[in-house]
């Protein structure tokens, strides 16, 4: 197997875990992929919520608009945005 099939098969298995994720984002920092609905929140905030990552453990907080935001919303129909091997395979029902 090669390293292009290895990668296509990680993106293949993150797609079927972001479709059974509540509200998937993935982190800014690792890329790891998490369900924000499970984080565990650490402190509240008037401007924002601050959790713990489930991927690298770092402290986050929700707040999208400052500059550099600590995670991504990811789009449950397009996982990989816009990766056209991905959203082939979903629409052939692969994955």
């Amino acid at each position: 197997m090669g390293a292009n099939d290895m990668h296509r098969r990680k993106q293949a298995i993150e797609a079927q875990l972001i479709a059974e994720m509540f509200s998937p984002v993935r982190c800014n920092r690792c890329r790891g992929v998490y369900d924000l609905g499970k984080v565990e929140v650490t402190a509240r905030y008037s401007d924002c919520t601050v959790f713990k990552t489930p991927c690298c453990g770092s402290v986050a907080d929700d707040r999208t608009w400052k500059g550099r935001p600590d995670f991504t919303q990811i789009d449950k129909d397009d996982p990989r945005g816009g990766d056209p091997w991905l959203r082939a395979a979903m629409m052939r029902g692969e994955i």
